[in-house]
Parts: C-alpha cells; structure tokens; sequence
C-alpha cells in the first residue's frame, strides 16, 4: 500500500507544483500592500491537495474544513471538545463511507478508486474496515498535520534566517523540513495510548498493568540521549531518527508527501519572497496538534 501510495503521490507531482503556485500568488499580492497571515496558505496547500489525491469533490473543502477543525481544535482541551471532535470524526468516516460506494459505480484514477480496487481484488489483504482506516488517517493526518509543519517551517525560515539557506535546493530542503519535523513534531503524542497487559519496569519507574501510557514524540525528538544539542534548530544535523513518523509497522504512510509538500511550498516561499518577516509574533496552537494559529508576515528588511 505505502509504494503504491508513493507512486501516485510522485505522478501527482506536476499538478501539486501548479497547486502550490495558485495559492501562492494572492499571497504575494497581498504582501504588496501590507501584512497577510500565511496559516490559509498553510491550510489551503495539503488540505486541496489529499482531496484532489482521494478525488474528492472540491465543493467539500468548506465540510473537509469544519471537520478537521472539530477534530483538532485550536485551543486547549475545553469541556464538550471530545464529544464535538468524536461526532466530527462519525461525520467524516460516514463521507468517505459514501464515497466509496460512489468509487465502486464509477471508478475514476484517483487514490480512492486505487484503493477500492485493491479492496475489491483482494478483501482479506485490504478489509473494508482498513480502507476506511486508511482513508481517514490519510486526511487527518495529510492536511492539519501538513499544514501545522508548514506554518513552523515558515516560523523557522524567519528565524533562522541563516539556516533557511537550506532551502536553496531541493537535497538542503528535505535536511530543513527534516529538522522542523523534529524540533517541533507536528503531532505532540499519540492518537491513542499504549496499555501494557503486565506490569513493566522502564527508567526505575514502575508502570502497572492497564495503564495508559502516552509516548510523548515531542519530547523523544529532543533527547539529549539521542540528539546533540536538542535545543537547538540545526538542519543537517547527524542521522539520528525522529518519531514525528512513528516506525516500524506504524510509520506514517503519508511521509513522503509531507516531504514533498513542505519542500515544495517553503522552497517556493524563499524564491518568491527571500525578505518574508514576521509583522507580529506567532500564536502557538497548543494540545496534541502543534502549528499556528495565527502567522503574520510582510515584506521588508531583516
């Protein structure tokens, strides 16, 4: 599934470039005259891109959109939160439900239609339950995720300016994109804990059977037993492995196009506008997913 998955992401590549190109120039049109908040291009870029990926219609970008934002809301845990993001996520498995029935009347050459087939051709490699699965997971993990990288990248850019050199070309920025996934992973924990069925012994700390453990990526991805100097944004640093992918039977399946997307749109940002600077310090979104919520930037002197 995952070299199929890259396969198509690859094919897709002259349309994304257009994509990106598209969103990208009412921005800069903005920047002529004043200050513009770049988390809609943030958002817009991966959120129009899985859906073109899935092949979904365009008019639903508004429903994607509100349902993302349940999902992942913007502030800290709130009361009613969980239940408003549950109901969100019964919303969007219920869409994808139906365009998979639509998939199956009428195939077309879309990721979804590629994935139905495989589950058609072979139900017991890829049960229908799993196809949902991935198909969720590729969009809530394949637009607010993308776009949470996106804004801390841009944040990055600007403050190293020094470092965003790496982006001059395309190996120096997977290097970049690599480290802003690692600073500040854009997913902070786990969707769902890990529950050790006896009780284990891990750093002299007891956790008993039935717990819930969280792994916090975050806070892997700045171990000091692991990355010299944490602390620090240093692109290009030694080969030591982040886990803003995961691993192993669990790495993310939308990696590549992560690479691909952020790459792309920062490389794109550095040609288009090399003096972008901050009009006014970020807003942090805080809870598990990271990113902005606000970005203000103008053109102008460092």
């Amino acid at each position: 599934m995952a070299r199929r998955f890259v396969e198509h992401v690859r094919r897709q590549q002259p349309w994304l470039s257009k994509l990106c190109d598209q969103l990208l120039e009412p921005l800069v049109e903005t920047l002529r005259n004043g200050a513009a908040d770049m988390t809609a291009l943030a958002e817009a870029f991966p959120r129009d891109t899985i859906m073109h990926l899935l092949g979904l219609y365009p008019g639903d970008r508004d429903l994607v959109s509100m349902l993302v934002a349940d999902i992942f809301p913007t502030s800290g845990p709130l009361p009613g939160q969980d239940r408003a993001g549950a109901a969100a996520m019964r919303m969007l498995i219920d869409y994808l439900q139906g365009e998979v029935v639509r998939r199956r009347r009428a195939p077309g050459d879309d990721l979804m239609s590629e994935l139905v087939r495989a589950h058609t051709d072979c139900p017991e490699a890829l049960p229908h339950d799993e196809l949902i699965s991935v198909l969720t997971g590729l969009i809530v993990a394949g637009y607010p995720q993308i776009a949470a990288g996106i804004e801390t990248g841009v944040v990055l850019m600007m403050r190293h300016p020094d470092r965003a050199v790496f982006l001059d070309d395309p190996v120096g920025a997977r290097l970049f994109v690599d480290e802003v996934l690692r600073y500040d992973a854009p997913v902070q924990f786990t969707p769902a804990p890990r529950i050790p069925t006896k009780a284990v012994v891990l750093s002299g700390v007891t956790i008993p059977a039935g717990a819930q453990v969280w792994p916090v990526l975050g806070a892997a991805n700045r171990d000091p037993g692991v990355f010299s100097q944490p602390d620090e944004f240093r692109p290009g640093r030694d080969g030591s492995r982040h886990l803003s992918f995961g691993g192993g039977a669990h790495y993310c399946l939308g990696a590549e196009l992560v690479y691909l997307e952020m790459s792309m749109l920062l490389r794109r940002l550095r040609h288009r506008l090399p003096d972008l600077a901050p009009a006014q310090p970020p807003c942090q979104r805080f809870g598990r997913l990271r990113g902005f919520t606000s970005v203000p930037v103008i053109r102008g002197e460092r």
